[in-house]
């Protein structure tokens, strides 16, 4: 893949989505992994984790990072121009025009249905994610072959309730969730139980 088609891999990215980098995900997924096969699924889980972990936006860091897997430093750049020249002209465009249409009952109504998708987009990456960690099969393969292959990853389950718990209990600084994850992970995966 060469500049010109990075770039225009992820403007496109940058311009179907809204919402946020979580909102991204299932977009992202869509055309990294599935349509131009850059990524594995696994590589993908992994790289999203990555993005969260380094400072910026998940969208951002997620294009630079593939940018510069496949072109080095140029990729990088290509990525990065591309994901961000959407929104960039759009929130130009909204702060240009929003005095005049602040009011108007067709962006009102477009905005009401936008959130409900991105939403939506938000679902579909928790889901994502839940069958690249907590399941030892995918999500579909209960209802499509009886579930004779699923099961829980308790490890990771116990890690997801740990976190879950901390946040909903005390509010934790995320930072320190992350590192007590990759803590916890190394404890139960590397030491034998």
């Amino acid at each position: 893949m060469n500049i010109l088609q990075l770039y225009l891999l992820f403007a496109k990215i940058g311009f179907f989505t809204f919402g946020g980098g979580f909102a991204m995900i299932p977009f992202f997924y869509h055309e990294l992994v599935q349509n131009h096969h850059l990524l594995s699924a696994e590589e993908f889980a992994n790289m999203v984790a990555l993005a969260q972990v380094t400072p910026g936006p998940i969208g951002l860091n997620a294009a630079t990072y593939i940018g510069f897997q496949r072109a080095g430093i140029w990729g990088a750049l290509a990525g990065t121009l591309g994901v961000t020249t959407p929104s960039l002209t759009f929130g130009l465009g909204v702060a240009v025009f929003m005095a005049a249409f602040k009011e108007n009952k067709l962006v009102k109504a477009a905005l009401q249905g936008i959130r409900p998708a991105t939403l939506g987009l938000i679902a579909s990456a928790v889901i994502f994610f839940a069958d690249t960690s907590l399941f030892t099969a995918p999500l579909r393969q209960l209802w499509s072959r009886g579930g004779e292959s699923f099961g829980l990853n308790w490890r990771a389950s116990l890690i997801f309730a740990v976190v879950v718990f901390a946040e909903w209990r005390w509010k934790c600084n995320m930072v320190w969730l992350l590192f007590a994850s990759a803590l916890m992970a190394c404890l139960l995966y590397l030491i034998p139980l």
